[in-house]
């Protein structure tokens, strides 16, 4: 059954002790699932920003956790990756002049092939984008193998030559 992150945190105080919860709902039925943060911590343990976070249910933070494979796992959940929408700014081919270096930014560690983005920046297909890697029209700093790497920080890419490579 599919549940999405309502954005929204639960905390209770249990006499001088703490339980933070993230809150799924359910796509279709409206269920409450709770994830746990963090059990039976003392209030002065966790750090203001994060206190801070959860009481006002921030929703930037809500999806750090949503987004956290740790955080998931440990609440032996799994995240549907393959549905989750993107969009590349600031890549435009046409104009740009070789080598190109490119910085892969991510807010969200949703583990995304970088050989997937690539190939939809680029518009050409999987095997395509292994033949210009083969022919080393693109590397990454540091070097890594495109096709099983997965965006999980920021990163450099530099495209030596997009045109000639097509």
């Amino acid at each position: 059954m599919p549940f999405y992150c309502s954005e929204k945190f639960r905390m209770n105080g249990n006499n001088t002790r703490l339980d933070v919860w993230l809150i799924y709902k359910c796509e279709k039925c409206d269920t409450t699932l709770k994830l746990t943060i963090k059990r039976g911590i003392k209030p002065h343990d966790i750090p203001r920003e994060m206190f801070d976070a959860f009481t006002h249910n921030d929703a930037a933070y809500a999806w750090r956790y949503a987004f956290d494979r740790g955080f998931l796992k440990s609440n032996a959940c799994e995240a549907d990756y393959k549905n989750i929408p993107y969009r590349v700014e600031g890549c435009d081919l046409t104009d740009a002049t070789y080598p190109l270096t490119v910085q892969v930014v991510s807010d969200f560690h949703f583990g995304l092939k970088l050989s997937s983005l690539l190939a939809g920046v680029l518009g050409i297909s999987i095997n395509a984008l292994r033949k210009m890697l083969d022919a080393g029209y693109i590397k990454t700093i540091p070097p890594y193998d495109i096709t099983k790497r997965r965006i999980y920080d920021d990163l450099s890419l530099v495209i030596v030559d997009f045109h000639q490579a097509r």
